[in-house]
């Protein structure tokens, strides 16, 4: 059977080191042929890392923004990649992540999307242990402004593949459109990110991630947003409080630094190492996201931390283009 194509669209901005950990795992975890990539970065003077974009020969679309846009800049780049991308599914991607599982689980998200057109998006990365328990473990549970449907209805693909509805606990789409693969035609419908107010250090998108949600709840779509039992893909965590180098105009916020160990930051596994993780949700983040050669930060519970909230006066990194071939920064 001829496989439906597939847009992988990536935004970058002056993380060459997560970049390439996320290009990297892709190439090996991805088991699918028919794959159109786009990049937008947003015009980052990190040295090196443009030409490491260049140099990547398989991507269809490399977009260099010419100036940062820091408010408006996610929803943009977000909104390009829906008008380039010819993939009748999306799968959209901050470069922060990596993914941690090699296998054809790609043909199981273009098939489960296409059976299922009450899907709106499928979210597929490790959620915290107590983040999953407060979803799909609680005996209260909080109904919201979204029409209620069955809570953890469970769709499998032809393989067995399972993935956990949210119900009624979360909207049919992840405003924000990072870390969601979905039938593109979910985010036609829907129209445009807009971004509404300045960008903060805890909202990249600048209340986009807000208003497309208000514009999925007026709609009155019926769609529901799904979970893998198996993540493939996990937030690249390297700050000990929790949280991720996030860029914010040109200060980068959150220890930073390259893979101790070769490529990767975290152990890439075959799915079918997994299988003695599988419970009746999703398999948490403390369970199979293995850091090679770094600690992740974790509370006395062994709970991986959250990230914190962090404002424009917490310490940062001024990130500067190479001066005669050296970086220069300060803090």
């Amino acid at each position: 059977m001829d496989q439906p194509l597939v847009t992988i669209g990536l935004i970058s901005c002056n993380r060459l080191h997560y970049l390439k950990a996320l290009i990297e795992s892709a190439v090996q975890c991805i088991e699918y042929d028919h794959i159109e990539w786009i990049i937008i970065d947003n015009a980052s003077i990190e040295p090196g890392l443009r030409e490491y974009i260049e140099g990547l020969d398989f991507i269809t679309h490399k977009i260099f923004m010419k100036e940062r846009s820091p408010s408006t800049e996610h929803v943009e780049a977000m909104n390009k990649i829906v008008e380039l991308s010819r993939g009748k599914y999306l799968m959209l991607l901050p470069e922060d992540v990596q993914f941690i599982v090699k296998g054809s689980w790609m043909k199981d998200f273009v098939e489960i999307t296409q059976k299922h057109h009450d899907i709106g998006c499928i979210c597929f990365d490790s959620q915290r242990r107590i983040t999953i328990n407060k979803l799909f473990h609680s005996k209260s549970k909080k109904l919201l402004f979204w029409k209620k449907k069955p809570t953890h209805h469970i769709y499998r693909s032809s393989t067995g593949r399972e993935f956990i509805g949210y119900g009624d606990l979360k909207p049919g789409i992840a405003g924000a459109g990072i870390l969601t693969f979905a039938c593109k035609d979910k985010w036609e419908k829907l129209g445009l990110w807009k971004a509404t107010n300045k960008q903060t250090v805890a909202d990249s998108s600048g209340g986009g991630e807000t208003e497309m949600l208000r514009r999925y709840e007026k709609a009155g779509f019926q769609w529901e947003r799904v979970l893998t039992k198996i993540p493939i893909a996990a937030d690249i965590i390297t700050d000990p409080r929790g949280t991720k180098a996030r860029i914010r105009g040109n200060r980068r916020y959150g220890k930073y630094f390259p893979p101790p160990q070769g490529k990767f930051y975290y152990k890439i596994w075959k799915e079918e190492d997994l299988a003695k993780f599988i419970n009746n949700t999703s398999i948490p983040f403390e369970d199979n996201v293995i850091p090679l050669g770094f600690d992740l930060p974790q509370d006395k519970n062994n709970n991986i931390l959250k990230n914190p909230h962090i404002n424009e006066n917490d310490n940062f990194e001024w990130i500067q283009p190479s001066v005669e071939g050296k970086r220069i920064s300060s803090n």
